[in-house]
């Protein structure tokens, strides 16, 4: 998952960078596939996937729009994306 996770950012990084080429369908369809898997941690991912397909529709606005709404869902799918990192990087499973 963290392979998938750390593409996802690559991607999303990408795309902001340059809109015009890019594309996030494949990586939202990882994630979702990824879901499955893990269970556990299904809502995060859910989450993530969500904050994806809003970064994917405001591709479109990036050059046209004159706020702030397209980047602020690139930033809101990549902090995302890092807490999601986050929490298989850094498992405790150590109670307190």
């Amino acid at each position: 998952m963290k392979e998938i996770i750390e593409s996802a950012i690559k991607n999303v990084e990408k795309a902001y960078e340059n809109p015009e080429s890019a594309d996030l369908t494949d990586t939202i369809k990882q994630l979702q596939e990824a879901k499955e898997q893990y269970g556990d941690k299904g809502t995060m991912i859910e989450n993530v996937i969500t904050a994806l397909i809003q970064a994917q529709h405001s591709i479109a606005h990036m050059d046209t729009a004159k706020d702030f709404a397209p980047s602020s869902a690139f930033g809101q799918a990549h902090n995302a994306l890092e807490q999601a990192m986050e929490s298989f990087v850094n498992v405790d499973n150590d109670p307190v």
